[in-house]
């Protein structure tokens, strides 16, 4: 076998270190997180657990509660590859809470992008960290159903009215009150959560970082993890981290998301490259990189490795803002369903579990891998793209047709 500095595209198939088994487990454990925006505490205190538990890996975190992940032992680069996925997922936080006749009334905020006729009716529920910060699953949370919705004027969220029985403290947060986690018991590869959008990117960079050791033996690729906070309600986390520099200049930044499916972009066709989304298109040099990390996964007969290259303008990812900031960015997805938990079937709304597939969110995670391994592959703004390499070695070979009279 070649040694992964002599793999290139094309070239050597090397034997994947990714197993599905291992991309489940990391899924259960991550999805069940209750995450919202400006309270990822349950998902950032996972990531220190990861972390703590791999004396390879060292985390820190910058003043704002994003997490950079990084290798022992590797020589930090100019240029590092980082993957980039956000903490939150839509959610509520209670503003107050009142006793009413049979039980209290919530009057809470809606932090995230959720039609207001999803709400009538719909289950939420709160949770409140015990005396050590922490959260303990759904054990001691209130169930809560909205009654109510309207625009927040001051904040341009929505502002929610819920029933509850129990009373919720101020600032406590809620999500949909959603199975945290479930694999389909008659379609093992459908995985439904209450948060895919973007815990399943989060999952999948854990992934890779879990078997890096065993992909990158000898410690020559500065892959880092880059775990944002607050990007429902505008990429805060994102804009600090890009405002702060805590990434170096010349990084390469790829936006993981969970991004809705479509019928040419459908569950089951493999993970996204992702060309742009809704407002920007991302860097075309990195991009044709990532393609041809896929071309050389999926061999000759383009069979072996099911990927998909797409617009995903149904929104807005990381990679946009940093991109505003200067970095160079490329953006990687999973088709979703049931995005942002909006039910995409039948014609009442309802909110529903989020899904992905579990065929995909291992694809993805074996694309990082490839990624890592190609990594030499991939042009840096001193260096010379492939692609013009070719192009000009054509045309020196046939630079005398130029030189020949267009009307001889």
């Amino acid at each position: 076998m070649s040694s992964p500095r002599a793999a290139s595209p094309g070239r050597t198939r090397l034997r994947s270190e990714i197993r599905p088994a291992r991309v489940l487990a990391l899924a259960a454990r991550t999805l069940s997180c209750p995450t919202a925006p400006y309270r990822e505490g349950a998902v950032i205190a996972w990531i220190r657990s990861f972390a703590a538990a791999r004396p390879e890996l060292v985390l820190r975190a910058d003043p704002h509660g994003n997490l950079e992940l990084r290798r022992r032992g590797v020589r930090a680069s100019r240029t590092p590859l980082v993957l980039a996925a956000h903490m939150d997922h839509p959610g509520f936080r209670a503003l107050r809470c009142t006793r009413r006749a049979g039980g209290f009334a919530i009057d809470a905020l809606f932090l995230g992008g959720v039609r207001p006729e999803f709400f009538p009716g719909a289950r939420a529920r709160f949770f409140q960290p015990d005396g050590d910060g922490r959260l303990s699953g759904d054990v001691g949370t209130v169930s809560a159903r909205v009654v109510s919705v309207r625009p927040d004027r001051a904040s341009g969220e929505l502002r929610v009215r819920l029933t509850a029985r129990a009373a919720v403290p101020a600032d406590a947060f809620g999500t949909w009150d959603l199975p945290p986690f479930r694999r389909h018991p008659r379609q093992p590869d459908l995985l439904a959560t209450r948060a895919a959008d973007d815990l399943a990117g989060v999952t999948a960079i854990l992934a890779l970082f879990d078997a890096i050791d065993a992909i990158d033996p000898q410690r020559r690729v500065d892959v880092r993890a880059c775990f944002t906070r607050a990007e429902e309600v505008g990429f805060i986390g994102a804009i600090a981290v890009a405002r702060g520099q805590r990434l170096p200049p010349g990084a390469r930044i790829i936006a993981i998301e969970a991004s809705r499916a479509s019928p040419h972009a459908p569950q089951g066709g493999g993970p996204i490259l992702r060309v742009g989304d809704r407002i920007s298109l991302f860097e075309d040099a990195l991009t044709r990189w990532i393609a041809r990390v896929g071309a050389a996964l999926a061999g000759p007969t383009g069979r072996r490795f099911a990927w998909q290259r797409r617009l995903m303008d149904g929104g807005a990812c990381e990679a946009t803002a940093y991109q505003l900031y200067g970095y160079r960015c490329a953006a990687m997805c999973l088709p979703l369903g049931n995005y942002h938990n909006m039910g995409d079937r039948g014609r009442t709304p309802r909110i529903v579990a989020e899904t992905i597939r579990l065929s995909d969110l291992v694809g993805l995670v074996r694309f990082f891998e490839g990624m890592v391994r190609l990594d030499d592959d991939c042009p840096r703004r001193s260096t010379t793209d492939p692609l013009r390499r070719r192009l000009e070695q054509r045309s020196r070979r046939v630079a005398r047709e130029l030189r020949r009279d267009p009307f001889a």
